[in-house]
């Protein structure tokens, strides 16, 4: 009995140890992929690969103000499309503005429309109400921002033509 308990135990312990090396080998090659191909979660909020997405667009980490970030990618083709949602506080949103150098529009401008992806947290219809910060370069590359003060959600695409 002795002997049937100790190999039972032994065997317990090999399949966690081959457990762990085969989970971080897989992280491994997700963080290999990533750096080639980026990574967009457009299904679950507030992965690794959307707080990296984050920092990437808006220049800082994402501050303890902000959750529920979800982001899109499309690179595919000629010409590129970036879609985030997340809720924030209004000097987070401060900030990202300064930060892309955006310019607060008069008016809903909602020329962009056309691009955007049918998401659940991607809010179409509150969006058209909302008077954008938005910029364009020379180069046909424009940002839209969005800002639901009520519900302190961030809206933002980044596409070019």
């Amino acid at each position: 009995m002795v002997i049937l308990f100790s190999c039972d135990r032994i065997t317990r312990k090999r399949q966690q140890v081959v457990g762990e090396a085969i989970e971080k080998i897989s992280e491994k090659k997700d963080e290999a992929v990533d750096e080639v191909i980026p990574t967009f979660d457009s299904y679950k909020p507030d992965t690794k690969f959307n707080k990296k997405r984050f920092r990437a667009f808006f220049g800082f980490d994402p501050t303890p103000d902000v959750n529920r970030i979800y982001c899109f990618g499309d690179q595919i083709g000629i010409d590129s499309k970036f879609m985030f949602s997340f809720q924030c506080s209004t000097s987070t949103k401060t900030r990202i503005v300064a930060h892309l150098d955006l310019t607060k529009s008069e008016i809903p401008d909602n020329s962009s429309s056309g691009l955007w992806q049918k998401f659940d947290w991607w809010d179409s219809l509150k969006i058209v109400t909302i008077n954008p910060y938005w910029s364009k370069t020379e180069h046909e590359h424009y940002r839209y921002l969005w800002f639901d003060s009520t519900k302190q959600m961030l809206y933002f695409i980044d596409f070019d033509l």
